[in-house]
């Protein structure tokens, strides 16, 4: 089945999830997990991601993981996790990937957990996406196109990657405290 065919009727299956978040006055800020708030492992093969546990096991980039717990606590921003899932085993890596969210960072409940298919643009799945949302990524696709949909970006680096200069159009940061990930946010904010 074709990326596309599939993530339509993923979309259809799971609607309720997909659905145009609140209206608030915060600004909001969608994470991504693999190579943001967890690692990335690029030796890792389809089959390897669709072997029990592979999403689950996967360690947290423990200072991204704690510079937005302090995000959170600050109420500034509301926080949303934003993740691809593998299409060959999406309902696996979707409820390997919640266990990893309800370990590691419960403060971001179920209303604020989306998951898309791998290879589909993650602006589709935020239905009303406008200057007030910023993604945090680390894949340069992912934020060209977001940015593109009238989102606003910032590029997460990781020890994997940044190192082409495919992202161009905003910042690429490390981020270290919570500090420095307001700081981020409130100058890509500016940009207005």
């Amino acid at each position: 089945m074709d990326n596309k065919k599939y993530y339509d009727e993923y979309i259809s299956r799971n609607f309720d999830h997909f659905a145009v978040c609140k209206k608030s006055l915060k600004k909001r800020v969608f994470i991504d997990m693999d190579g943001v708030l967890c690692e990335y492992r690029p030796e890792a093969k389809i089959t390897d991601m669709m072997s029990s546990g592979y999403f689950a096991s996967l360690a947290p980039r423990s200072e991204m993981v704690e510079a937005v717990k302090g995000l959170i606590k600050l109420d500034q921003f509301d926080v949303y996790v934003l993740s691809a899932v593998i299409s060959e085993c999406a309902e696996q890596s979707k409820r390997e990937k919640i266990k990893w969210l309800d370990k590691y960072i419960p403060e971001i409940d179920a209303y604020h957990r989306f998951f898309t298919i791998c290879g589909t643009s993650k602006s589709e799945a935020i239905k009303d996406l406008s200057s007030n949302d910023i993604l945090l990524d680390d894949h340069s696709p992912n934020l060209n196109e977001w940015i593109e949909a009238g989102g606003k970006a910032i590029k997460i680096l990781n020890e994997y990657n940044g190192l082409n200069g495919t992202f161009v159009t905003g910042p690429r940061l490390k981020i270290n405290s919570t500090s420095m990930l307001r700081r981020a946010l409130l100058d890509v904010i500016r940009q207005d």
